[in-house]
């Protein structure tokens, strides 16, 4: 959530109108994330519009509107004001991450890359964890499992509980066929975080692998009886 900023009373009329729009922007952009966080995709784009004509040059009113646009499916929109955003606040490491996820989606995995490790070079960047993931998802949907492993280490030197980055290194090594070591990592991931459609299905993968079938078994019946109507069943005979 954006923090409003108090401004200072100035003596000249148009800076004085200036400041008041922009706090009126602020404003907009907060209640238009608060909507979009709730799925509530229609008040947030009112908001989140009415946030960009009462401050044009705010570069989180264009930022979360491009992901608004993004969710949509507005590709053109988004892209729109995501370079308008970035051409506000081109060294944000959010908006850069969240710029690189965009790029990623619509097949630009170099500008996406591009755009996740100019984010984690920013020292203040308090989640690098979350753009070197994202970096390593990206890359990996060109083939490359080499360079998408590092990024999902350098995720986990971040932040060793994070668990997209955990979850990523237990699907890589069962797809490399080193089991034991994809057993470990889904381990952790299950102590980071609650179980998922998609993790119970790589439990069972990784232990049928390992010839473990009462834990395959265990990891079965959890995703039927969890998420019965998931692709993630529908993978399990």
């Amino acid at each position: 959530m954006l923090a409003l900023g108090m401004m200072g009373g100035c003596s000249n009329q148009s800076t004085s109108s200036s400041s008041s729009s922009g706090s009126a922007g602020s404003y907009y952009t907060q209640l238009g994330v608060a909507y979009l966080q709730k799925g509530r995709i229609d008040l947030a784009s009112l908001n989140l519009e009415k946030a960009i004509v009462q401050d044009a040059g705010s570069a989180d009113a264009h930022h979360y509107y491009a992901l608004l646009q993004e969710r949509l499916g507005d590709n053109a929109k988004a892209a729109e004001h995501f370079r308008r955003a970035l051409q506000l606040n081109g060294k944000n490491p959010e908006l850069l991450n969240n710029y690189g996820s965009y790029l990623c989606k619509v097949g630009d995995f170099a500008g996406a890359e591009n755009a996740f490790l100019s984010a984690v070079h920013d020292p203040l960047y308090k989640t690098p964890e979350f753009a070197y993931t994202n970096a390593g998802i990206c890359v990996r949907k060109r083939g490359d499992a080499a360079t998408a492993e590092g990024y999902f280490r350098q995720a986990l030197q971040a932040n060793g509980q994070f668990s997209e980055a955990l979850y990523q290194m237990a699907k890589l090594n069962h797809e490399k066929s080193d089991n034991p070591k994809a057993q470990a990592f889904l381990y952790r991931y299950n102590e980071a975080a609650p179980a998922t459609a998609d993790s119970l299905l790589l439990c069972y993968q990784i232990e049928a692998a390992l010839n473990e079938h009462e834990k395959a078994e265990s990891c079965a019946v959890a995703l039927r009886g969890r998420f019965p109507e998931s692709d993630a069943a529908s993978q399990i005979n």
